[in-house]
């Protein structure tokens, strides 16, 4: 019998955008890498997201009446270890407005504004907090909490942004910041940030209904999605030590590995998540032994796969979820 489902995690909603004074005049954008095609006006705000995620909900709200650069546009690079150039950091101090996600994410936007003046700046996390009432631990100086190992995951997980209500958070507080920088688009920059929720919405119905089958089980090779996972009721499995080695960029010990291989070879989850944006022998490992077991594997990046935009990469890893667990059952009441 399955188990019965929890309280559901926090539907999107609008947060209040706070608005702030207009900065004089356009600040010259030097360098940062292009996010693509939309967002662009050169005598408009600019604005400088710390990746495609976040330049891409940007460019949502912003429409044609900003300039929306991502300082990260190389979609298998990596935000944890990203350094800075010169030019980014000085793109980063100039812009008008700038949004990344904090917490040690994207450190190299903290070390840029140490230096910088009043910037405005919409830190993800800080949304995050807002919408969901948790927080999120900086993690700029490793992952492991004062006992040395991991501490609670709501509490540490960075990828804010597979969270759904902190994505439309995101979007409206883009949307006043842009607002007070650019009054004369007040209401269009408000307008494009409740379309952006309104997008999100079929998705949250979407977790809903596989939160409503039950409790299923996962299994996965570092907590990229997990935000997302959650809001759809599922249970990780995944050791506990095996996730610390991951991001702490360290070989788990034998019998964390043991048991992670273990748990996805005798069929005990539904499906593997596998981050394909920091593969390592070890995750390969684990991945090699979910397909030999006939498991499913649901791939994920951190950044946007290059050509997509938000929504439709959300969408495309609800529709992955929906897949692998089409045949699965639940998990019985009574735990692991």
């Amino acid at each position: 019998m399955s188990s019965s489902p929890l309280p559901r995690p926090p539907r999107l909603a609008r947060v209040g955008a706070l608005a702030v004074a207009g900065l004089v005049g356009a600040a010259v954008l030097t360098a940062c890498g292009s996010t693509g095609g939309g967002g662009s006006a050169s005598d408009g705000p600019t604005v400088v997201a710390s990746t495609t995620v976040y330049a891409d909900i940007a460019r949502r709200v912003a429409g044609g009446n900003a300039t929306v650069e991502a300082v990260i546009s190389d979609p298998t690079a990596d935000p944890h270890s990203y350094e800075a150039s010169p030019a980014d950091a000085a793109a980063v101090t100039t812009a008008d407005l700038v949004v990344y996600n904090g917490a040690g994410y994207d450190a190299f936007v903290d070390r840029a504004l140490d230096t910088a003046g009043d910037v405005p700046v919409v830190r993800a996390v800080d949304e995050f907090a807002a919408a969901t009432g948790a927080t999120v631990a900086d993690h700029a100086g490793g992952h492991a909490d004062a006992d040395g190992g991991h501490a609670d995951e709501a509490g540490t997980n960075e990828h804010v942004w597979f969270s759904l209500p902190t994505a439309a958070a995101v979007a409206e507080r883009i949307a006043g910041e842009l607002a007070g920088i650019d009054p004369g688009h007040a209401q269009e920059y408000r307008d494009n940030a409740r379309d952006f929720t309104d997008a999100l919405t079929p998705l949250e119905d979407r977790l809903d209904q596989i939160h409503d089958r039950g409790r299923f089980r996962y299994a996965q090779t570092e907590r990229v999605a997990a935000h997302l996972f959650d809001a759809a009721h599922l249970e990780d499995l995944t050791p506990r030590g095996f996730l610390s080695s991951v991001e702490d960029d360290t070989d788990p010990s034998a019998a964390d590995l043991a048991a992670m291989l273990d748990l996805v070879s005798e069929g005990r989850v539904a499906f593997l998540a596998f981050n394909t944006q920091t593969v390592t022998p070890v995750t390969s490992r684990v991945r090699d032994a979910a397909e030999e077991a006939d498991l499913v594997v649901v791939d994920l990046t951190e950044t946007l796969p290059e050509g997509s935009d938000y929504v439709t990469w959300m969408t495309g890893i609800v529709d992955s979820l929906s897949s692998a667990l089409a045949g699965a059952t639940p998990a019985a009441d009574g735990g692991h």
